[in-house]
């Protein structure tokens, strides 16, 4: 092997490494950043479903909608904040609670509990995946819990079978490349389950599954 050869391997090792070095620091500060909102998500959903509730799916929820960063998204609806709420659609629901913009984080995180207290009565199931997938999707998850159900007459439907279930259509990115909407729903309940998991504090009555 010539030194020229030895000196290419080198330099690929160091840019694998320097690679993983950048995955693995964007993965914590994604979750210390996150660390930041654990007591204003706490105070928000014990204030909206009492000292109880999973607080820590919340935390999760912003790591998955935004990476606990305060920013406006790209697609294309207006969706904003941590928890990327869309005020337009939301906003005659949240004036209930006296919250007419989310410009703070304060609003932003209360008005993400109110939301998720919204779906969580509107969700055909008292397990919170079908809640967090109403938040994510809208009711389309509803519709799919009762074909399971019809098909298989039962009551309580899995998120494992209510996905066999699932029909929607393939969503299309700018680069060209296209997700099925099943996919992107389905993952979200467990992905914040998965990051929710990182901030738990103890056993609750809620099942999420």
């Amino acid at each position: 092997m010539t030194n020229r050869q030895v000196d290419k391997i080198f330099y690929r090792t160091i840019i694998v490494l320097v690679f993983i070095a950048i995955t693995l620091s964007v993965k914590v500060f994604g979750s210390t950043r996150c660390r930041n909102y654990i007591q204003q998500e706490k105070l928000a959903h014990y204030e909206v479903f009492g000292i109880d509730y999973p607080y820590w799916f919340g935390v999760g929820q912003i790591q998955q909608e935004s990476g606990c960063r305060n920013v406006l998204s790209k697609d294309g609806i207006g969706s904003e904040g941590l928890p990327q709420i869309t005020l337009k659609v939301w906003k005659k629901y949240l004036s209930k609670y006296a919250i007419y913009s989310i410009g703070s984080i304060r609003n932003q995180i209360k008005a993400q509990a109110l939301i998720m207290k919204d779906c969580k009565k509107q969700a055909f199931s008292s397990h919170l995946w079908v809640a967090y997938q109403l938040y994510n999707g809208g009711s389309l998850v509803n519709k799919e819990i009762t074909r399971a159900r019809k098909a298989y007459d039962i009551r309580e439907v899995s998120w494992c079978l209510a996905i066999e279930f699932c029909k929607r259509k393939n969503i299309i990115f700018n680069n060209g490349q296209s997700v099925n909407a099943c996919k992107i729903n389905y993952d979200y309940s467990q992905k914040v389950y998965k990051y929710g998991l990182q901030y738990k504090q103890f056993n609750t009555q809620y099942i999420f599954w």
